[in-house]
């Protein structure tokens, strides 16, 4: 009990913790453009900077949370060994939520932020009451490379790695309250360690208008064309230690039920790189010269998330289909979902 307590104590207590170290510039480079005054793109630049500036602060929380998922689990102890399981599971990591919130003003062009973790999970069971779980994953583009060859946009590289450990404790054991109907499943408290990290590349190609572009000479305001050609790497890396501790309830043979808080601390980054070159042009006036341009923005998550945990999970003989979901309560506006099957012996 005194470790259940810890851990609720703890996650309430760095709940309100933030740290979010970031930095970000953007260049661009004009001058084999002469014709065109640096203040005319001013505008535009920094609309584009605000616009990635604030949506790409919600992407680490979402990592974050992601990370610390992939073990979806409605049984408070595996048994002891050789008790097994294997399976598959897959998390989705929700930022920026308060967004379909229609009672909260919405920030212009400000999105929710989502973030992938499917994984490979299987664990042991050991004596004591104590059990281990894994996930993995390793996938590269050399293994499989998805479909995205436009000429807007390709996918360049996509290389995802995630790998975690937890050690389980069983310190209630299940206890039957009505026979067949309803048992207390348990109490059970964990810790363990989760890293993901990972890189996607895209380029293309693309096409659009400037509007009231000074260009001088000739002298007067155009609309001018904007041919460019760029490339854009996100890269993360997450690492995570965290503490859970679980209240499970059965309901016939069918349904589990599960519910606990937890805590998370995570070391980690997403860092956004761009670059980019494109002709200027008017159909009047004809080309009128260059543009190249660099970006980074990089951005950290919070370095501690109290947890509230909740999980539904259907039986089938030795199938099993779980439902869990996890919520940042450090500021309600981060989840992720998870979704996993596996077998279990």
């Amino acid at each position: 009990m005194k470790q259940i307590l810890s851990i609720v104590v703890l996650a309430m207590i760095f709940a309100g913790f933030s740290h979010t170290p970031a930095h970000s510039w953007i260049f661009v480079d004009t001058t084999n453009a002469p014709a065109i005054p640096i203040d005319g793109y001013l505008q535009t630049v920094s609309d584009i900077d605000d616009i990635i500036t604030k949506n790409f602060r919600n992407y680490p929380a979402a990592f974050a949370i992601a990370n610390v998922g992939g073990y979806p689990i409605g049984d408070a102890h595996i048994g002891n060994f050789p008790h097994m399981f294997f399976g598959v599971s897959f998390t989705v990591g929700c930022a920026n939520m308060k967004y379909f919130d229609e009672d909260i003003a919405r920030e212009e062009n400000v999105y929710p932020a989502y973030a992938p973790n499917p994984t490979l999970y299987f664990g042991f069971g050991l004596a004591g009451g104590f059990d281990i779980l894994f996930k993995v994953i390793f996938f590269s583009d050399t293994m499989y490379r998805p479909s995205l060859h436009q000429k807007s946009v390709r996918l360049s590289k996509a290389n995802i790695y995630s790998v975690g450990g937890k050690l389980r404790k069983n310190l209630v054991s299940r206890i039957a309250i009505l026979p067949d109907i309803f048992d207390f499943g348990g109490v059970t408290v964990s810790a363990g360690a989760d890293c993901m990290e990972g890189i996607i590349g895209i380029d293309g190609n693309y096409k659009y208008k400037l509007n009231n572009i000074t260009v001088n000479p000739p002298g007067g305001v155009y609309t001018v064309d904007f041919d460019a050609y760029y490339n854009f790497n996100i890269k993360w890396t997450m690492l995570s230690a965290n503490a859970q501790a679980l209240v499970y309830f059965h309901f016939l043979w069918v349904f589990d039920f599960y519910t606990g808080v937890g805590m998370a601390t995570t070391w980690g980054y997403n860092r956004l790189k761009g670059s980019g070159i494109g002709t200027v042009s008017n159909a009047i006036i004809g080309p009128i010269g260059t543009i190249s341009a660099m970006a980074e923005y990089k951005r950290s998550p919070r370095f501690f998330m109290g947890l509230y945990i909740a999980g539904l999970e259907v039986n089938i003989w030795v199938l099993k289909l779980t439902m869990e979901t996890m919520v940042n309560i450090s500021n309600g506006k981060d989840i992720n979902l998870q979704l996993g099957t596996r077998l279990q012996f």
